[in-house]
């Protein structure tokens, strides 16, 4: 595992809950507490997303799909025992798409939007977080795209009518990187089946440390960040498992790293190749590498 290799930058289905009144009574006790009511809301122009993903060699182009579901969380309205939070829909497939559901609101309340869809963490010291796990990676660029390009972003509420509601974004922050990983063992690529990522710590001596499969994100009014959990030599390692063998690229999201070790095991029909590279990942990039193994005897 001797190469050292710079990794470098390329330029919810879920119901809403509620207290419930008397049948007689509820929007009077609606408009004695916050002032907020569910209103149907349009959240225009979500723009400069990744929910589509088309790989230009250096870059990724993209776009939304009609019909995709993002979670929305109304930030303002948190407290210890009320979170309003539910599901958006894109309404077009394009590069910017406007988001419409039912959203418990009122004006000026800012209103996060994630995607893909996710629910909130309901109680614990975690309650109104959101977990982002890597775990199940298929290696393909669909399947990153589907399932793990999270981006997150904040509209606050700009107009409200007895039913309706107008929101604007200005951007949506993509919240890992994305990686697309060839191998070669010197001179001849090697066929991805199984690939594992792992950290590795040689400060004090080889070290192995497992990565990270899940992270936390909290909800605020500006930029966030995903705080993954602290790798541990008992975790699991990050294993994508591909449906054949292929020396196309496999593709993968990560959390962002600055100057981290990575240790990468590739299992095929032929073997196990090993390799270790120090990688500084920045989310939202795009990192196309081609790094090289040495087979296991």
């Amino acid at each position: 595992m001797g190469i050292a290799m710079v990794i470098c930058l390329l330029p919810l289905g879920m119901t809403q809950t509620s207290c419930s009144a008397d049948d007689d009574e509820p929007e009077v006790k609606e408009q004695q507490g916050d002032g907020r009511r569910p209103l149907q809301m349009t959240v225009a122009d979500v723009p400069l997303t990744r929910a589509t993903l088309t790989d230009n060699s250096s870059r990724l182009g993209a776009s939304w799909n009609a019909g995709d579901a993002a979670t929305y969380f109304n930030i303002s309205s948190f407290t210890t025992d009320r979170m309003d939070y539910g599901t958006l829909s894109a309404s077009s497939s394009a590069a910017t798409s406007a988001f419409t559901g039912t959203v418990r609101c009122s004006v000026n309340d800012n209103i996060a939007l994630l995607y893909p869809a996710t629910a909130p963490i309901m109680s614990g010291e975690n309650r109104g977080k959101f977990t982002i796990s890597l775990s199940g990676q298929k290696g393909t660029l669909s399947d990153v795209a589907q399932r793990y390009h999270y981006v997150y972003g904040v509209g606050k509420v700009t107009s409200v009518t007895e039913t309706t509601a107008n929101a604007s974004i200005s951007s949506m922050q993509s919240l890992l990187a994305l990686a697309k990983f060839e191998f070669n063992d010197g001179t001849n690529p090697i066929a991805v089946k199984t690939l594992s990522i792992q950290y590795y710590d040689d400060l004090y001596g080889p070290s192995e440390l497992n990565y990270p499969l899940t992270g936390t994100v909290t909800p605020t009014a500006g930029d966030v960040a995903v705080v993954p959990a602290t790798p541990d030599k008992w975790d699991e390692p990050l294993v994508i498992t591909l449906d054949a063998e292929t020396t196309d690229g496999v593709y993968v999201a990560l959390f962002p790293v600055s100057g981290d070790n990575i240790l990468f095991s590739v299992t095929n029909s032929e073997g196990t190749y090993t390799g270790s590279a120090s990688a500084t990942l920045r989310a939202g990039k795009y990192y196309p590498a081609t790094l090289k193994l040495t087979k296991q005897e």
